[in-house]
């Protein structure tokens, strides 16, 4: 599905997957308007914004600032769903980074138990010697 939107004989078009420069026209709680083309405008929800989170939308954009974004969806009632995040030349998608994230994490499990076993060893000698010396 496209977007369209004519200016003066011109006509825009933007697809879904497409990097489009765009300008934020109204910030709410949860997210921000940005005019992609003229009368063509779509939404960013908060959680596009960045890849931390974003508790407060105001901390990261501001009203007539440009930005870049990706369009990601354009829905049959003609609203367009955008992200920020998304639209930056270093972005991956989540779920490669969470297979590498998994070894890392089952590495430290090991180590925090391990970690825990010694402190409970050490803890339990400790407790020994102080009986011993009563």
């Amino acid at each position: 599905m496209r977007a369209h939107a004519d200016r003066e004989g011109s006509k825009v078009s933007v697809e879904p997957g497409s990097i489009v420069p765009g300008k934020v026209v109204r910030l709410h709680d949860f997210g921000a308007f940005v005019e992609i083309a003229p009368d063509v405008t779509g939404l960013v929800h908060i959680s596009e914004v960045h890849r931390d989170f974003v508790e407060n939308i105001h901390a990261y954009l501001t009203e007539g600032q440009d930005v870049e974004v990706k369009v990601l969806q354009i829905k049959d009632d003609g609203r367009i769903d955008l992200s920020i995040k998304r639209a930056e030349p270093d972005w991956e998608e989540e779920s490669a980074p969470r297979r590498a994230s998994s070894k890392v994490d089952k590495d430290f499990n090991q180590r925090l138990r391990k970690f825990m076993h010694q402190s409970d060893m050490i803890q339990g000698e400790v407790r020994r010697r102080r009986r011993a010396r009563q």
